[in-house]
């Protein structure tokens, strides 16, 4: 606006003096530098020949005010830079702590809004600037909202700053939590003439401080439990209860088959129980692939999720739309998984993601202590018992083999009952007395005898492996008839044979193992006139010890002992699967 007076006022006096014809050519370049000026660029200054004319005069005035104003110019450029530089930081300090700022003007009642405020929101500005508070009001969580909009609406009536917590419900059906901070302005009259009020996101450490919460609490639930099933149910209904789900449960996986075998599975009320072995494969490849990884498997929507495109059916059938799945990868194999579902789809945040891996790693630690202290208590029981048995036993066997009249004999008996239990004890030590292969047991008891006669000694039997309590008994009554065999049977001619055969016969009540010793091609044989040590240990031991039948057959060809003796399913369990691997 200067600029132009100055420049109206110059060309008026130039206009003056154009008259004059002595002035005529310096005018010339006089009208372009104002013309220059005019335009913007005042850089532009006038030629000045003679200072002491009246041309020269207003040319230098003209130079002058030239300067001065290039020199404000220049200052005004720098003041709208630092402003607008100003601006962007507090934009992008805005974005990078996540501040959403209001600006109420209370004497309009117009309320703007930042940027970063619609985002924080998912609001649209298009759709909601020009009444952004009433698109507030729609947001906020039910549970939040009365008390919000009162808060709120006090501003305008108070100094007093406001700090408040609230929960607003994104468009994509994501629950955010904010935090609240207004400070109202005085005007004039000492009543707020406007408002600005910050808002934060405080999601995530909002879900943090729920998730420690939950494992806290969750700790304390399961800390004095020390069955792995009342752990796992105990986890799986406060987990799934937590999180709101239909179905939360935990699997034992075999990595080759991707076979799941349900250990628990809490469901809401309505949903059919899954127990019993389950395959995975009907998943697709692709969540076979990821869990045999370890990674962990989230599925927001099967039916729109493009990597189930040709699975989808298998979530329908299970009312499976929302899932999350961790999976256990020990050494490199797969060997279990906590599963989530939900019968709608789902958009799992990160919080509800890391709290599944959280508890489920808690939770295997935790089954994986109970079992360990399970089969320590088991073992310490086991040896209690072996101690005490075996005592027992070793006093029996000195007691009766001190009966012979020879006292050396009586030594030599005694020794090689003690050196056969001693043998039994380090096949049972090989397997850290998790149990015994049957055929290690025979080859042990009868090495003595096999070693000078093994064209004569013959064994026939599928791999079984046997439990310590049953392993010993056995042991000693293999070594008894051996004995017997070397002394009075097979093993006392040149021409006598020994064949030892079992078979696991599977019955209603529990699997029965038959042993059968039989001789044959030795000297005659007759029953004995009375019962000795031997075959009373054979008969009462294996009966006592293992609730069996023992059936002493002395036909003229050869000794034939038939034992017959249950082994508890609960254990059988365990060794069928162990002999798998030995056959």
């Amino acid at each position: 606006m200067l600029a132009a007076v100055a420049a109206l006022g110059l060309t008026a006096g130039c206009a003056w003096l154009a008259g004059r014809a002595s002035v005529r050519r310096p005018l010339k370049s006089f009208y372009q530098a104002v013309d220059q000026w005019r335009h913007g660029n005042l850089q532009t200054r006038v030629e000045v020949e003679n200072p002491n004319t009246p041309i020269g005069y207003l040319s230098s005035a003209f130079n002058d005010m030239a300067s001065k104003l290039s020199l404000r110019e220049a200052e005004r450029e720098n003041v709208l830079k630092i402003l607008q530089e100003g601006e962007e930081r507090l934009q992008i300090a805005q974005e990078v702590a996540g501040f959403g700022i209001w600006d109420w003007d209370h004497s309009t009642g117009e309320i703007s809004w930042s940027k970063q405020m619609f985002l924080l929101t998912g609001l649209n500005p298009d759709e909601s600037g020009t009444n952004p508070f009433k698109a507030w009001i729609g947001i906020l969580h039910p549970d939040d909202r009365e008390r919000l909009e009162w808060q709120v609406k006090q501003l305008p009536r108070t100094l007093e700053p406001l700090t408040t917590e609230y929960r607003i419900v994104r468009s994509d059906g994501s629950v955010r939590w904010l935090q609240m901070r207004g400070q109202s302005l005085a005007g004039k009259m000492g009543k707020p003439l406007r408002t600005v009020i910050v808002n934060l996101d405080i999601t995530p450490s909002k879900e943090n401080e729920v998730r420690e919460r939950f494992i806290l609490n969750l700790s304390d639930q399961i800390r004095d439990l020390v069955r792995p099933d009342d752990i796992l149910m105990t986890v799986s209904e406060a987990l799934g209860k937590h999180l709101g789900v239909t179905r939360l449960g935990y699997g034992e996986i075999e990595h080759d088959t991707m076979m799941l075998t349900t250990l628990v599975d809490w469901r809401v009320e309505g949903m059919p129980y899954m127990v019993g072995r389950h395959p995975l494969t009907p998943f697709g490849p692709f969540v076979c692939d990821e869990m045999r990884a370890g990674r962990t498997l989230v599925i927001n929507d099967a039916l729109s999720d493009p990597r189930l495109r040709d699975n989808t059916d298998v979530f329908i059938a299970l009312q499976n739309l929302g899932t999350i799945v961790v999976s256990l990868v020990k050494e490199g194999r797969l060997s279990a998984a906590l599963y989530v579902h939900n019968t709608t789809k789902r958009l799992w945040t990160e919080s509800e993601i890391e709290l599944c891996r959280d508890v489920a790693e808690r939770t295997w630690a935790a089954v994986e202590r109970a079992r360990s202290d399970a089969r320590q208590r088991l073992l310490i029981n086991e040896l209690n018992h072996r101690v005490k048995n075996t005592l027992a036993t070793v006093q029996s066997v000195a007691a009766h083999s001190f009966r012979i009249g020879d006292p050396n004999a009586g030594r030599a008996a005694f020794e090689a009952r003690l050196f056969a239990l001693s043998k039994t004890h380090d096949v049972l030590t090989r397997e850290n007395w998790e149990g015994a292969n049957l055929q290690d047991i025979v080859q042990e008891a009868m090495a003595p005898y096999a070693r000078d006669n093994i064209e004569r000694f013959k064994v026939s039997g599928e791999p079984i492996q046997l439990p310590p309590r049953i392993a010993l008994p056995l042991a000693m009554a293999l070594h008894e008839l051996s004995t017997n065999a070397a002394k009075y049977g097979a093993f006392s001619s040149e021409t006598g044979e020994v064949l030892i055969e079992w078979t696991l016969i599977r019955v209603e009540d529990a699997p029965r193992l038959v042993l059968k010793w039989s001789e044959h091609g030795g000297p005659l044989t007759q029953a004995p006139t009375h019962k000795g040590f031997g075959s009373r240990l054979i008969e009462r031991g294996l009966s006592r010890e293992l609730g069996g039948t023992v059936d002493l057959d002395y036909r003229p060809t050869g000794l034939v002992c038939t034992v017959s003796f249950p082994l508890p399913e609960a254990e059988t369990v365990d060794y069928y699967r162990a002999n798998e691997k030995l056959a």
